[in-house]
């Protein structure tokens, strides 16, 4: 099962968690808590993810597998993009072609 990775679907998952699977032995939970439209076009649509994982692993800038119960698995580009006293926040950017009828 793969993610519809557009705006309108992921935001139905906003805080819902999320696995961080890259290491099988250290599985990470992160939250999704934003969905924010950046822009659009007749063409593009552009938004980001928004995660908040915990503050006792970081998650360095990279590709890395997420998995969730409702939606599959799927790679993504994540960012880190700030801390507060709960823990790391996470970017991820899209930029996504809109098809054509």
């Amino acid at each position: 099962m793969f993610f519809d990775l557009s705006r309108d679907a992921l935001a139905e998952y906003v805080n819902t968690n999320f696995t961080v699977m890259d290491d099988p032995a250290v599985p990470m939970e992160i939250l999704l808590t934003e969905v924010t439209p950046l822009r659009a076009t007749a063409r593009q649509q552009m938004f980001a993810l928004l995660f908040h994982g915990p503050a006792d692993h970081f998650l360095p800038q990279k590709m890395h597998k997420l998995g969730h119960d409702q939606l599959g698995e799927v790679d993504l580009f994540l960012v880190p993009v700030g801390r507060d006293e709960a823990g790391f926040i996470y970017e991820a950017v899209f930029n996504r072609l809109i098809k054509r009828s």
